[in-house]
């Protein structure tokens, strides 16, 4: 049962995917149009191509907006990953997040780089990166996950 789920999504990210998904639809449109003006092989071609890139368009969108961190009663999964994506909280001996605070010409100065780094009590160390993410959703994820483990074992 789903207890609550906190996307990782950064601003810059989603600015990206949706001006590459409005470029895709508007050459769709583009395509039909030329399609219904004139019927030839080379526009028939570029519509096939173009429908193949909204697919293409639309699966990675979707793929983009499901990455997240889905907390259980009990555990919690990293969705953006395939395997070994579930840490029960019974078996989590410290949890230790690491965000970029440097100032840097080739990041942008409010999403920064984000790792989840958990050890658990058989001493094996998982680093999840999480990637480009604001400040405020891993202090959403920080206070989420002091809901389920102790405060002493979540370190910054």
């Amino acid at each position: 049962m789903k207890k609550k789920f906190i996307r990782v999504l950064s601003p810059i990210t989603l600015a990206v995917i949706t001006a590459l998904d409005i470029a895709v639809f508007g050459f769709g449109i583009f395509a039909l149009k030329k399609l219904f003006e004139e019927l030839s092989a080379a526009v028939i071609f570029f519509t096939a191509i173009e429908i193949f890139a909204i697919v293409i368009g639309i699966l990675i969108t979707k793929e983009v907006l499901k990455n997240g961190i889905s907390f259980y009663e009990d555990e919690m999964e990293f969705t953006g990953i395939d395997e070994n994506n579930l840490f029960s909280y019974e078996e989590i001996e410290k949890i230790e997040t690491y965000h970029d605070t440097k100032a840097s010409l080739t990041k942008n100065f409010v999403d920064r780089h984000a790792l989840i780094i958990i050890t658990k009590k058989d001493e094996t160390i998982t680093t999840i990166d999480i990637g480009l993410t604001t400040k405020g959703t891993l202090k959403k994820i920080k206070k989420e996950l002091s809901k389920h483990i102790e405060e002493d074992k979540i370190k910054a």
